[in-house]
């Protein structure tokens, strides 16, 4: 019997005997435990003591006396060779190979060096080979499971340490003192990462995660110091609990790690196992090391990203030497290797040689698109002889096919495509400076000479500008259909690319789409994305002199994701980079060293361009959204339910806690006009947009018929819609829906859709995010029953929630589907204002009178008695402040207006609203 722990998987078997331990263990032959993988069992046999350390360094230093004596002794022959050939100026120096007729001790020293050189070159390049993981993937099913371990002898079995390199032993080696140091009689996950920490490569990953790497250190040493010998078994696992234990020996945890670690090297493609390797699989191993991460705003995402960023640098450097390497042999001319290629004279006047380019290393790297270029060589393979690759601006179509050049040039392509140029025809070069017919007369010499050749593959990048170019007469061709004829008799391959919305509007139905098959090129996802963006983040950083951490890249990945809605990933992202880099460099001091970008520079710069308040919250700010409903009745009198239902709203869309996938807040505004409906949408906008204008005002009587929805989301054809192209451009914005009954039912649906999804396809495909508004829609609905109600009871003592249940059954659902009412957040009831609520409005709105005057030098009094006055001519408990608003223009704003125009007025004095609610001028005193 044996006991199994399964992760994810990989499958761990223990020994019922050591449960692990291995040590002294005849049961597993002192291998303790393992785990299938790959229809191969995986363990790990790495003996750690006291003794073997030091035999190990004495080894090593063993090996460095060796090479460092055998370099003297080449050394030594260099210098006697060349010291034979200066004495023996006048011999033919092609005698030195017959030393044998020569009896010269420097030729003697010579040739022995040779020797010493060839074990140099042997130790050297044997190295390289020791041990190379060729583990190749295969799906994880193992034909039958042992049923004990002497049935194991049967399966193929890998001893992992032998992939162990240097940096990885000295880590275990570090591990061992330091917890023989604390008298630990095992390694566990902990000491293994706290010697970790000291690698110079680990210490750079947690330099790009911006942690605090003394902070780390010093709660990974708390964390050793915690340990109890009851904490010591459980974090060993299975470990035996006889008294002859061997100090510090490794742990069942830790061999579990470097198995799984060993299995990311192999799917990574490496040759050895790295230390980088351990970090990942000891954290999952380790809950208390997550914990401590967690702390440190590390979570697993980051660190598997954080990895694949390293694997993508050690990736490119061998990429690179390789590359070099295989590019010496592709020519470096139009001609290949057999030398059967024709000249291509006109093509080459107009385009450009991407192979050529790819060997000179001017392309960058392509990531996270095998599958893109596994689908074109597929297409090329088949029988077609064009692919077209369609997707929207900044997807990467242009990245693709940088990298199938590169493959080209390290010939690491079908055979079919092997010995070949991939060219790209300069569309704007082919039709500048000639007519229709031109045009077409080089196209065709530029495909008969392709056809010639027999080693070029062509690349037209935005292939819709060749189309609907002809000569005009009556039995010419478009340029686009002498390419569909070239390649339907496989004159041709031909790659190409069309931005989405261009292919549907010139290419699809038409000759040339049927020609070519299309290869959808989507948007990547973030994490692809950011895997994407660390390939090139080096250029950005040896440019501006800035350091990316991880956070930064990964903060322009998801803010520009969520927040800029008109252009698509990854080339978004890298524009708030680079943005972010220039602004940066700027501020940069001069005898600085390079700055490092954190996430909250990233968050300013997509602050800057969408006006987006998203920046780590602020005292002041945080004082500010905590009295949110203070701020708001600066403006706003009563209606003290809806102030606190969307100020809730706001505070967890600023601290995050919405779910990100409906609009912040979707509020239904019920009441009789003047109530303040309209008002607090503008106090909103104000208070947390920073500006009235981040307002969108629809007055949804205008949506009354069916063909409306066209003018609200555009068409095809090009019309742009008014509520669409306005959240397209302002996104982070309140949208006001004045009279929502009034719209069309179609209308009525299309909000269903928002509200539930916080997205939008407007008419010509595009998808509008709403899920950065305030949608307020407000409604007279019900408006005369209000009136009722307000004049029954003379405004006092209503039931408001009873009157706002009543509203939603007789009279909202006679106009709006349920479903709709259930999609807003809150249907608010607007209370009637009462002859106070009025007094304090009617200060209100003199106070922008009085701002108007200050503006002038012109200063104002009111009367208490005066305001009342005013409020009670005023005050309508069916049309709220409407009334007072219009009798504030007359007998006030008019008035003064007046004394202004016939210099009655003037710098310096008083205006007076006197006890019956009027106008008097308290004149200044003369200079």
């Amino acid at each position: 019997m044996k006991k199994q722990e399964k992760q994810k998987d990989i499958i761990f078997i223990f020994c019922p005997k050591c449960k692990g331990r291995s040590e002294k263990c005849r049961d597993c032959s002192k291998i303790g435990l393992g785990a299938f993988w790959n229809e191969v069992f995986l363990y790990c046999e790495f003996k750690i003591t006291k003794q073997i350390i030091r035999l190990r360094f004495l080894q090593k230093l063993f090996n460095f006396l060796i090479n460092l004596f055998a370099g003297i002794i080449g050394l030594a022959g260099l210098i006697s060779l060349s010291w034979w050939i200066w004495q023996n100026n006048g011999i033919n120096q092609w005698n030195i190979f017959l030393f044998w007729d020569f009896q010269h001790e420097l030729l003697f020293i010579f040739w022995i060096s040779v020797l010493a050189d060839m074990f140099l070159v042997y130790k050297l390049w044997g190295s390289k080979f020791k041990i190379l993981l060729k583990h190749k993937i295969k799906q994880n099913k193992i034909k039958s499971m042992p049923n004990n371990w002497n049935e194991l002898k049967k399966h193929k079995k890998i001893n992992i340490a032998e992939a162990f390199n240097k940096d990885v032993i000295k880590i275990i080696e570090t591990s061992f003192w330091t917890a023989n140091k604390l008298k630990h009689d095992y390694i566990s996950t902990t000491h293994l990462f706290f010697a970790l920490l000291k690698n110079k490569k680990v210490s750079s990953f947690f330099f790009r995660l911006n942690v605090d790497r003394q902070k780390l250190i010093d709660k990974i040493k708390n964390s050793l110091i915690k340990i109890e010998e009851e904490t010591e078994k459980t974090a060993a696992g299975h470990l035996s609990a006889s008294a002859d234990r061997c100090p510090a020996a490794v742990s069942s945890s830790v061999k579990q790690v470097f198995i799984l670690a060993y299995i990311n090297a192999c799917k990574s493609g490496q040759a050895e196992m790295r230390s980088l390797n351990l970090i990942l699989p000891i954290v999952k191993q380790d809950k208390n090391l997550l914990e401590i991460l967690y702390d440190l705003e590390i979570d697993e995402n980051k660190i598997i990203n954080t990895i694949k960023w390293f694997e993508i640098d050690n990736i490119l450097l061998e990429d690179y030497k390789i590359y070099q390497k295989s590019a010496k042999l592709k020519p470096g001319t139009t001609m290949d290797r057999a030398y059967t290629a024709i000249s291509t004279p006109v093509l080459d006047s107009i385009s450009y040689d991407l192979t050529l380019m790819a060997k000179q290393g001017r392309l960058e790297f392509c990531v996270n698109r095998d599958k893109e270029i596994q689908e074109i060589f597929q297409v090329l393979e088949s029988e077609r002889c064009g692919a077209l690759l369609t997707g929207s601006v900044g997807t990467g179509k242009r990245a693709i096919i940088n990298g199938i050049a590169r493959l080209m040039v390290r010939e690491k392509v079908p055979k079919f495509l092997k010995d070949k140029r991939l060219i790209e025809l300069d569309a704007a070069r082919l039709i500048s400076g000639a007519d229709a017919v031109m045009a077409e007369e080089r196209l065709l010499v530029i495909i008969d000479e392709i056809n010639k050749a027999g080693n070029i593959i062509l690349f037209i990048e935005n292939i819709e500008n060749i189309v609907g170019i002809s000569s005009g007469q009556e039995q010419s061709l478009e340029l686009s259909e002498v390419l569909t004829g070239a390649i339907n008799r496989k004159e041709l391959y031909c790659l190409a690319t069309v931005e989405a919305q261009n292919y549907v509007r010139y290419i699809e139905g038409k000759p040339l789409g049927n020609a070519m098959s299309i290869i959808k090129i989507q948007e990547p996802n973030i994490n692809q994305a950011i895997q994407m963006i660390e390939s090139k983040i080096n250029r950005f950083e040896n440019k501006y002199q800035i350091y990316f951490s991880y956070n930064s890249i990964e903060q322009a990945v998801q803010l520009s994701s969520k927040y800029i809605n008109d252009k698509y990933l990854p080339e978004k992202a890298i524009n708030i980079l680079e943005a972010t880099a220039v602004r940066l460099s700027g501020q940069r001091l001069q005898n600085a060293q390079k700055y490092m970008c954190s996430k909250n520079d990233i968050a300013e710069t997509i602050s800057k361009i969408t006006g987006i308040p998203l920046s780590d919250i602020t005292d002041i700010e945080s004082e500010k959204l905590l009295n949110l409903e203070k701020y708001i009745h600066k403006r706003m009198i009563n209606q003290n339910e809806a102030v606190n239902m969307v100020s809730d709203s706001l505070r967890r869309a600023r601290a995050a806690l919405n779910s990100g996938k409906r609009p912040i807040a979707n509020f239904l505004f019920l009441g009789p006009t003047g109530v303040g409906k309209t008002e607090l949408a503008k106090t909103v906008a104000e208070v947390y947009f920073g500006n009235e204008n981040y307002m969108i005002r629809l007055d949804m009587s205008e949506y009354q018929h069916a063909d409306s929805i066209e003018k609200m989301i555009g068409s095809a054809g090009g019309i742009k819609g008014q509520l669409t192209e306005a959240v397209r451009k302002q996104p982070f914005s309140l949208i006001l829906l004045d009279e929502f009954e009034k719209s069309h039912p179609d209308i009525l649906n299309l909000f269903l859709q928002v509200m539930d999804d916080g997205r939008l396809t407007d008419g010509q495909g595009n998808t509008i995010n709403f899920t950065n508004s305030i949608i307020i829609a407000t409604s007279n609905a019900g408006a005369l029953y209000i009136q009722e109600q307000i004049a029954n009871n003379h405004g006092l003592n209503i039931d408001m929630q009873k009157l706002k249940q009543t509203l939603i059954n007789e009279h909202l659902n006679k106009i709006m589907r349920p479903e709709l009412i259930n999609r807003f957040d809150g249907v608010i009831v607007f209370k009637p204002l009462t002859i106070e609520n009025i007094r304090v409005i009617t200060k209100l709105m003199l106070k922008k009178i009085v701002k108007a005057l200050e503006a002038k030098g012109i200063g104002m009094k009111m009367e208490e008695q005066g305001i009342y006055k005013l409020a009670q001519e005023g005050y309508d408990p069916k049309f709220g402040a409407r009334p007072l608003r219009r009798l504030l223009q007359d007998k006030i704003a008019n008035q003064i207006a007046k004394k202004i125009l016939s210099k009655e007025l003037a710098r310096r004095d008083i205006v007076i609203i006197n006890e019956i609610g009027g106008v008097d001028i308290e004149k200044a005193r003369e200079l």
